[in-house]
């Protein structure tokens, strides 16, 4: 059970993964950990291996499908019959939806895109009452250095309104990036718009781990190569060092006044270039509040 006196933080997609590790850290920092997820018997088994882990572990689960603008609203609904205050929100879930062919969430948003950035949107927005009521607090979101061009491999990011649904191609690495370029924008845009109210909007990377990737592979081959091999590689991180990272930027005294910054392995770097441009943070944001309907009903 909560305690008054607790900090509290809800992060998405934090029952497996660098997510799981990252609650067993916050849990063992005396937060009350609240995981927002839409498999609710994998947030409580999460929840019974964090309390093997941390005794006394304060945890508990919200049902949540990024992919739903409904669903959504309905956690934060339950969020708000609890009555707690709300110091700290981790948009980490999401991720890469391999295919030839576009899949789309419930709302009919390309599901990269749906997931990754707008889930994220409109729930952070839908919180952010609750933050600033709550302040100091901070808002971290999980990006990559993937919406950097020449980064990594495949083919670079190309963020195009008219191809957001898939209107004329689809490849699924592209959208990737692009739904983790829409990561650094909205971070971004999010602190200038908080500035004054004592909320934090950063972004973090928490690098290349592949015990995660390998969790989602359907193939032993495929899992034993991101296992095996690719666990090797110097550029590699593990789960517990990327969950490292973003508690870093959870529980850092600086974070607490310092927003609209990139973090990796607890630096601070450059955006990509195009991650600047205060024009197309506003365009998107601004699009977002009309997809997510936010201006009709809040």
């Amino acid at each position: 059970m909560k305690s008054m006196q607790q900090r509290v933080a809800m992060i998405t997609g934090g029952n497996s993964g660098i997510g799981f590790a990252i609650s067993a850290k916050l849990a063992s920092s005396g937060f009350h950990v609240i995981l927002a997820s839409r498999n609710q018997q994998k947030s409580a088994d999460a929840i019974q291996q964090i309390n093997r882990l941390v005794p006394g572990a304060s945890m508990e689960s919200i049902p949540l499908d990024l992919a739903s603008f409904d669903s959504i609203r309905k956690c934060v609904d339950i969020f708000h019959s609890r009555q707690y205050p709300l110091h700290l929100l981790i948009n980490h879930a999401g991720g890469l939806f391999p295919g030839k062919q576009a899949s789309f969430t419930r709302d009919g948003f390309e599901m990269t895109f749906g997931t990754n950035h707008l889930g994220h949107f409109l729930l952070t927005n839908l919180l952010l009452s609750d933050l600033k009521r709550s302040a100091p607090s901070r808002v971290i979101t999980v990006s990559s250095r993937l919406h950097i061009p020449g980064y990594g491999y495949g083919p670079r990011p190309n963020f195009d309104y008219e191809n957001l649904k898939a209107e004329k191609y689809y490849n699924d690495m592209v959208f990737y990036k692009n739904s983790k370029l829409a990561n650094i924008w909205f971070a971004y845009e999010l602190n200038r718009q908080l500035n004054g109210s004592r909320v934090t909007s950063n972004a973090v990377c928490p690098g290349f781990v592949p015990e995660s990737i390998a969790e989602k592979q359907k193939s032993r081959l495929s899992r034993w190569f991101y296992r095996e091999f690719m666990a090797r590689m110097p550029f590699a991180r593990s789960a517990d060092e990327a969950a490292s990272s973003v508690l870093f930027v959870a529980t850092d005294p600086r974070y607490e006044t310092v927003g609209g910054k990139f973090i990796v392995d607890q630096k601070e770097i450059n955006f990509s270039p195009e991650s600047y441009d205060l024009e197309k943070a506003q365009q998107l944001w601004d699009a977002s509040v009309q997809w997510c309907q936010l201006s009709e009903r809040q």
